[in-house]
């Protein structure tokens, strides 16, 4: 991987993905570009230098108030969907849009993701430790605790789903300059579609809420990398309709309208700002070949031992991973870390 300088002439760089080169070395005429996308991940509009840059407007006037973005290196082509194209450009047909929508995790209606467990452990920054099978979910720390009951922890037993488990994000619009209110149904800003991606070898989903049935990806890619799709209209245990919240955790359909609920993290809950979009939440399930298997743990990952985990120093087995979720509708994606644990026998 490396950039492409973009100071002088226009630059196009493309690559075919995994399906176009396949479909392209078949030779049979089945290869059409019906479908291409565009990024942004790389450019800091921060650059922009009008009335409101910290530096002031461009000397040379409103034509240059762009220049530094325009010149700013972007980086080549790739064919790996988990590096390429994290943020994808959308468009919207109101041009008079001041505030755009975003994706924020919500760690007050849930467990808290944590910058540390227990004192020096390794625990992903904004992310979680999550436990592959029972024994390492009832393992005692070194504070006496189980890490399943530790904050920042999260644990799968193989049977029983636990809600204040789950991974959870709001929608809407940010911001302290807007009065409390949800989003209309009819505004596009108001996400309804998630896209979820995880490692297949991994992980499973499922909602916080029914039975536990796995739910089915759109598809696996040549990685691994399998993407799930959830709309709420047909995935509606997986989505809340108002950012409501009561004492005991609830994932599903609610009938709370109250604007001013203070559970939400989009705004500002004491000034009464903000503007509501969707709640949307999932449990991720180990797969069985991390529940049963070190095998994966040995092929991708480490072994570490550190009392953090275990009272008695035990050595486990480690795995750093990434799911991301993104807004089908609006574009906007974030990623939440995963340090995957399994006590070694």
């Amino acid at each position: 991987m490396a950039f492409l300088d973009n100071s002088g002439d226009i630059i196009l760089d493309a690559v075919l993905t995994d399906e176009g080169r396949k479909r392209l070395a078949a030779g049979d005429g089945s290869f059409r570009i019906v479908k291409f996308a565009l990024g942004d991940t790389e450019i800091d509009y921060g650059l922009y230098e009008n009335g409101n840059h910290p530096d002031g407007s461009h000397p040379s006037g409103s034509a240059y108030y762009d220049l530094s973005i325009l010149q700013s290196p972007v980086l080549e082509a790739v064919t790996n969907n988990q590096s390429g194209l994290r943020s994808k450009l959308i468009n919207y047909s109101n041009g008079s849009y001041l505030y755009l929508p975003v994706i924020m995790q919500n760690t007050t209606v849930a467990k808290p993701a944590l910058s540390s467990l227990l004192n020096n452990s390794p625990v992903p920054t904004d992310g979680y430790i999550f436990c592959a099978d029972i024994t390492t979910s009832t393992s005692p720390t070194s504070n006496g605790t189980k890490l399943q009951n530790i904050q920042g922890c999260l644990s799968f037993n193989g049977t029983n789903i636990i809600p204040e488990d789950a991974l959870v994000v709001d929608q809407g619009l940010d911001s302290s300059e807007l009065t409390v209110q949800n989003l209309p149904l009819t505004d596009p800003r108001r996400e309804t579609q998630y896209m979820v991606e995880v490692d297949n070898r991994l992980f499973r989903m499922c909602s916080p809420e029914g039975d536990g049935v796995d739910a089915v990806p759109s598809y696996i890619d040549d990685d691994q990398i399998a993407t799930y799709l959830f709309m709420a209209n047909t995935s509606k245990p997986y989505f809340a309709t108002t950012q409501q919240r009561g004492a005991v955790p609830k994932f599903g359909l609610g009938n709370n309208t109250n604007d001013t609920n203070p559970t939400t993290v989009i705004g500002n809950q004491n000034l009464g700002t903000g503007r509501y979009g969707t709640r949307f939440a999932f449990i991720l399930k180990a797969s069985l070949d991390i529940q049963n298997s070190a095998a994966l743990f040995n092929q991708i990952g480490y072994t570490d031992t550190t009392n953090d985990y275990d009272v008695n120093s035990a050595e486990y087995y480690v795995i750093n991973t990434v799911v991301r979720i993104t807004g089908y509708t609006t574009g906007y994606s974030i990623d939440i870390p995963i340090k995957i644990l399994k006590k070694s026998n």
